[in-house]
């Protein structure tokens, strides 16, 4: 912490001495205007592509952006609705050049506007989003790992091949993921159960920090990941891209492919297809492999849409199916056995074997998710718009335990269904000051864990009871836009019901139903000012509310994939969460500077805290092996960190960047500190840039401390030592093809990481090479 701050202050300070010396003096205005109606887009951005200059149009479309270093440039227009244009452009020294803009109208998908240059988004909230080159570094990898790229997100992992976005400390329920526009809706509430997307399918993929995305939920404390694709093409030309990627690590494939284009000479008219292949063996730590813990993975999903100036349809499925090994050493037979194993710095020889090991045998994961959806839109005529979607998501989890008694049969089966809509009046594209949404959101769900129909389960030994599940949402939203000054108000309403169905005994007919209702109300409020060119600060307080899950309130079972018994609570209340956020950008043609300070006080928070009474660790055995124990607890929390960035480039070639993300979490109930909270994360970076655009070189550490803010006797095993990681990235284009090697633990180091669920058992992964080729075509 004091390094990073000192490294702070002194980028600070330095740039300041060496500013003056740099003459940047060069200016561009324009006018961006709307190709179909030629009139003038008022609150559109334009920026220079890499860079954080920027500027808004005001009410007559006119812009202008000052202090422009001599170089080559890609200057970029855009606004919600239009499609985004961008030209190159060229200055020497001291100049001014007029560059204007002609946008084309498209059915935008988000709310929010989101651009390369994240500090120049168009909206209050906090909000972060990975380079092209971070997400190319990270392709093949999973949604969790894949983020933590990015300031104030970590993951939380299940071994090597498991793993799901935190955000401020915050995960699972707290943190809602937008699959192409829709709430994804699977088992999300287990530690272990990752998002069951593809990132493929994504090409934009950002995050909101914080509870301020209230169109998509109030339960959202944590925030927001929103992954969508590009907007459909609308030319008949084909083009797309094949991409390969190997990992040393487990030796693992990743194959993915794209393919899109028009219909003939059939205007409006645009179509994509997508897929992923995935197969992997045995991980590797430093010292040992793991066995047990590859993946196979098959992934398709298909869009067609139509669209004109007026009205617009769209319509997307996709299917995930992925098969991942469980480790074994996770799953032990005895009290004595499973005690043995977490004390052991090395698991036993059974559970590392000395060959690699494709297949992937029990315990494991089977998961299957589908989504289908219909979007549409209507424009009015004073460029208002009616949007509406229906979207169902069928969900089957299958966890398979070790064999017991020679029987080969399902330990856990999830059979989720989800219906849920939208309808919103979105005044966002129009010319007025105030510009609202307002709409409805509608989810129904149905969950069996056994039987064959919600309302008639078979058993009671299952870890969830079958549940119906519904929730009726409403918003609305305002802001206000000038040239200084962006306004964010939010409210939403919230009502859920979840039905519980569960037999009297295994297979009774007599069955128990339980129904338990939540009202909860959200609101939010944004403030973004622009004090000069180089400076801005975003300020947003929010509330947010959520209901518990059924796995909070009657998880009663061994929860195979974890490793662990699980135990909830009926008595559970709603959590409330009061939320202040303050970011901070700065940006000179030398430097850039965010700094993001937030609060998150959270009452009744429900949290899996480990059993363990009188400093003694409670373990269950039951006929299924011995497992550590968690229950469902309620407290008040609170949630508070910095997260930090800070980019100075030495040369035109030579840049280097420092990443922090603090999180402190308290039990002020208590009086205890919380378990299983990130530790403190900072990241080293520095980055050759050839002459040639596209090829550079890249080396990092990250730096992982010791959590030592845990009480003592609160957990199964004291947090692990604190590490560091060197990371090695090159990546160049020729061509139509991208190449890049990249490495992850360069040094092999042996550690555990405190957010992994197994570092009980057995170490993180070692050394990982990756390789990766694009092909792009048309």
């Amino acid at each position: 912490m004091r390094f990073a701050v000192a490294l702070f202050i002194s980028y600070f300070f330095f740039t300041a001495s060496v500013q003056s010396q740099i003459s940047c003096l060069g200016s561009l205005k324009g006018r961006v205007i709307s190709t179909e109606s030629s009139g003038n887009l008022a609150f559109a951005y334009v920026y220079i592509k890499g860079s954080n200059q920027s500027a808004q149009t005001d009410s007559l479309g006119n812009f202008s952006i000052k202090n422009i270093c001599p170089g080559n440039y890609t200057l970029v227009a855009e606004m919600r609705g239009f499609d985004k244009k961008e030209t190159s452009i060229t200055f020497l020294n001291q100049e001014l050049k007029i560059e204007n803009f002609s946008l084309k109208t498209h059915n935008e998908h988000l709310y929010e506007i989101f651009v390369e240059a994240k500090k120049s988004a168009s909206t209050s909230q906090l909000n972060g989003k990975l380079t092209q080159e971070e997400r190319s570094q990270r392709d093949g990898l999973g949604l969790g790992e894949m983020m933590k790229g990015i300031v104030g997100v970590q993951s939380l992992q299940t071994g090597s091949t498991i793993s799901k976005p935190i955000i401020h400390g915050l995960h699972s329920a707290r943190v809602i993921i937008l699959n192409q526009g829709v709430r994804q809706e699977g088992q999300q509430w287990g530690s272990e159960h990752a998002p069951e997307v593809d990132p493929f399918v994504s090409q934009n993929i950002q995050v909101i920090k914080g509870p301020a995305g209230l169109r998509y939920g109030g339960d959202a404390i944590g925030g927001i990941v929103m992954m969508e694709p590009n907007a459909l093409p609308d030319s008949n030309q084909i083009r797309g891209s094949l991409q390969s990627i190997y990992f040393t690590n487990g030796q693992q494939f990743v194959e993915s492919g794209l393919i899109e284009g028009g219909i003939g000479q059939q205007k409006g008219w645009g179509w994509r297809l997508q897929g992923t292949l995935k197969n992997g063996g045995n991980i590797s730590t430093a010292h040992y492999d793991l066995a047990n813990t590859g993946v196979r993975e098959q992934n398709f999903s298909s869009a067609i849409g139509y669209h004109q100036i007026k009205w617009g349809t769209d319509v997307f499925i996709s299917v995930f199916q992925s098969t991942i090994g469980i480790y074994a050493g996770s799953h032990i037979g005895n009290v004595n056995d499973l005690e043995n194993a977490i004390s052991s710095s090395v698991p036993a020889s059974i559970f590392t074997p000395t060959h690699f090991i494709r297949e992937i045998e029990r315990p494991n994961q089977d998961v299957f998710h589908s989504l289908a959806k219909i979007k549409g839109f209507y424009k009015l005529d004073n460029n208002a718009v009616f949007r509406s979607y229906l979207a169902y998501q069928y969900n089957q989890r299958l966890e398979f335990d070790v064999m017991r008694l020679g029987k080969n049969v399902n330990t856990l089966r999830f059979n989720l269904e989800t219906l849920s809509s939208e309808l919103l009046f979105d005044e966002s594209s129009t010319n007025k000051h105030w510009k609202g949404q307002f709409g409805i959101t509608i989810l129904n769900q149905g969950n069996i864990t056994s039987g064959n129909r919600v309302n008639i389960p078979t058993l009671t030994t299952s870890l969830l009871p079958n549940y119906y599940l519904s929730n009726v949402g409403l918003f609305a939203l305002e802001r206000y836009v000038n040239s200084k000054l962006e306004l964010d108000f939010g409210l939403r309403l919230d009502a859920k019901n979840i039905e519980i169905h569960r037999p009297d005994i295994n297979y009774s007919p007599r069955i128990k139903r339980n129904e338990n209702d939540y009202v909860g109300l959200s609101a939010s409020a944004g403030l973004k000012y622009h004090w000069l060119d180089h400076l801005e600060n975003h300020l947003i307080f929010a509330r947010a509310f959520r209901a518990p899950g059924p796995n909070e309130l009657f998880s009663n079972g061994v929860h195979h994939g974890a490793g662990a018994y699980e135990i909830g609570d009926p008595t559970l209340r709603g959590e409330t969460a009061y939320n202040v956020s303050l970011n901070t950008l700065f940006s000179l043609p030398k430097i850039e500077i965010e700094i993001g300070l937030y609060q998150n006080y959270i009452h009744h928070f429900i949290y899996l805290k480990p059993m363990v009474e009188n400093n003694k660790a409670v373990y269950v055995t039951t006929i299924r092996g011995a497992f550590p124990a968690f229950s469902y607890d309620q407290i008040d929390a609170n949630f508070s960190g910095i997260d930090g960035q800070i980019t100075y480039k030495l040369s035109s070639q030579w840049s280097i960047t420092q990443k922090t993300s603090l999180v402190r979490a308290f039990d002020t109930r208590n009086n205890n500190y919380i378990v299983n909270i990130p530790p403190d994360r900072f990241e080293y970076i520095i980055r050759h840039q050839f002459k040639k655009e596209s090829h550079y070189i890249s080396a990092g550490i990250t730096q992982v401390s010791t959590q030592t803010r845990v009480e003592v006797n609160s957990d199964y095993s004291n947090p692990p030592k604190g590490y560091f990681l060197v990371q090695l990235h090159w990546a160049y284009r020729w061509n139509k093809i991208d190449l890049g090697i990249s490495v992850t633990n360069a040094l092999n180091q042996a550690y555990r990481d405190y957010l992994n669920r197994f570092r009980y058992f057995a170490d993180d992964q070692g050394r990982n090479v990756s390789a990766r080729m694009t092909y792009h075509f048309g």
